[in-house]
């Protein structure tokens, strides 16, 4: 895989991952003077709607994936099997 198109997944990558915070930072207030989500108090959310941010950002890292495995020459036996 080229530079450019790892820095676009890269860039991608970033993208969905800032989607998918800014969806809790528009739903779930955080306790008082911190950056730490207050989940005991939220409202409810749409879990359709979670796990479609979330799929995206994962597809982001999963593309990315290939590339990083292989600069690095990482295998399936460096991997632990407990995911």
């Amino acid at each position: 895989m080229e530079k450019s198109e790892i820095v676009k997944n890269l860039n991608a990558l970033f993208k969905k991952r800032s989607e998918f915070y800014s969806f809790f930072d528009e739903n779930i207030e955080k306790l008082q003077n911190t950056e730490v989500f207050d989940f005991k108090n939220a409202k409810d959310l749409n879990a359709e709607e979670i796990y479609k941010l979330f799929y995206h950002y994962d597809y982001a890292i999963r593309k990315i994936l290939p590339a990083i495995y292989k600069a690095y020459k990482i295998t399936s036996v460096d991997l632990e099997k407990d995911f």
